[in-house]
């Protein structure tokens, strides 16, 4: 998944139980529904600001040499704001697995709602996947890169959500067997097959060379199809 923020719903955010003062010498407003919810939004902007700082760079240094200095330096402020929203950089790593995951299984459901033949939706859905780790692809290197770094607890339920995502693509797959579109002997193979193709382009994908991200998409798609199309 670039440099770009991921293309999902803000989670609920997880605060420490330390609040911010009120500047001196003011009093706080009564807390309202539209106040609530204006604070609610800004929580989940800065959470992402704080997932976005923190995904460049374990991508540029990795996890483990990732400091919480590091990360405040990104974000232009002090360790007392990243505390404030996260407990710790594994709580940070653990969220940006989350969202990812979240964020490619909304690529999936949109492309199976706008229905069509199977074929339709396979090539929808493959055009759109192939996009979407272009435009998030240093969340996807961290998303493989980090995965032993996980805790077990974490680590099942990653695995429990990226079961739900092959399962989405082979029932597309089952779906296009049934009506005779295309040919596969076992699509759950089939669909591990595709999403990691498509996955691993973060290891050679570049803007401006080889390959334009429209022309990707293009690619994968066509490849997508041809390994399940009837012959």
């Amino acid at each position: 998944m670039p440099g770009s923020s991921l293309r999902t719903k803000a989670v609920s955010p997880r605060t420490s139980s330390r609040k911010p003062s009120s500047p001196a010498g003011r009093d706080r407003p009564a807390d309202t529904p539209q106040s609530g919810g204006m604070r609610e939004e800004v929580n989940a902007y800065k959470k992402t600001l704080i997932l976005q700082a923190a995904c460049d760079t374990f991508y540029q240094h990795g996890y483990h040499d990732t400091t919480v200095d590091m990360l405040a330096a990104r974000l232009s402020g002090t360790k007392a704001i990243f505390y404030y929203y996260y407990s710790d950089k594994r709580a940070v790593l653990d969220e940006l697995y989350r969202r990812t995951l979240a964020s490619a299984l909304e690529v999936l459901r949109a492309a199976v709602e706008e229905g069509g033949t199977a074929t339709e939706v396979l090539d929808r859905f493959a055009r759109r996947y192939t996009e979407w780790v272009i435009d998030n692809q240093k969340f996807v290197a961290v998303f493989w890169r980090e995965e032993r770094t996980l805790s077990k607890a974490v680590r099942d339920e990653i695995a429990h959500e990226q079961k739900r995502f092959d399962d989405g693509v082979a029932a597309i797959i089952r779906r296009g067997v049934a009506a005779g579109e295309f040919e596969s002997a076992d699509p759950q193979s089939s669909s591990r097959a595709i999403s990691g193709m498509v996955s691993f382009m973060y290891t050679w994908w570049r803007e401006g060379r080889r390959m334009t991200r429209e022309a990707a998409a293009d690619y994968h798609a066509e490849l997508v199809l041809r390994l399940v199309r009837r012959a």
